[in-house]
């Protein structure tokens, strides 16, 4: 198996947001900037709280709620699962799917340096089956 780290395949940006944040206001973010999630991370202390996506605002939305009003602090996802850049990929994934997440925020040494989605998996599938490939071919041509 060859092995590929996080931080080789994560986005190395993450937006972090108070926990007062409206829901209104998380969506205009991420519209703005083509995000999908935003780490929920307290001011005074700098922890991470929780994560807050598009699903999470989408099911706002749908169950009526006024998200001019409503702060994040009441639907986000809780307790924020992380990993360290310096995991493998396969740890990363199996995590993912142990917790039914799309989006796996990245820490080192207790700071947010990036966030691991299901896209960024996805797109790195093509260069493993190529490394694969070119493995193989190496090998036979010894």
């Amino acid at each position: 198996m060859i092995d590929q780290f996080v931080g080789d395949v994560m986005t190395p940006s993450v937006r972090t947001i108070p926990p007062e944040t409206t829901a209104c206001d998380v969506a205009t973010l991420f519209a703005n900037h083509d995000i999908g999630s935003a780490v929920v991370v307290e001011p005074e202390t700098s922890e991470y709280i929780g994560i807050v996506t598009k699903t999470d605002i989408m099911q706002q939305v749908a169950a009526g709620v006024d998200i001019n009003s409503v702060r994040v602090t009441a639907f986000l996802s809780t307790p924020l699962v992380t990993i360290a850049s310096t995991e493998d990929i396969h740890t990363a994934a199996t995590l993912m799917k142990e917790h039914s997440i799309q989006r796996l925020p990245v820490t080192d040494d207790g700071e947010l340096v990036g966030i691991l989605t299901t896209t960024d998996l996805t797109h790195y599938i093509p260069r493993l089956r190529n490394a694969i490939l070119r493995g193989r071919d190496d090998l036979a041509a010894q």
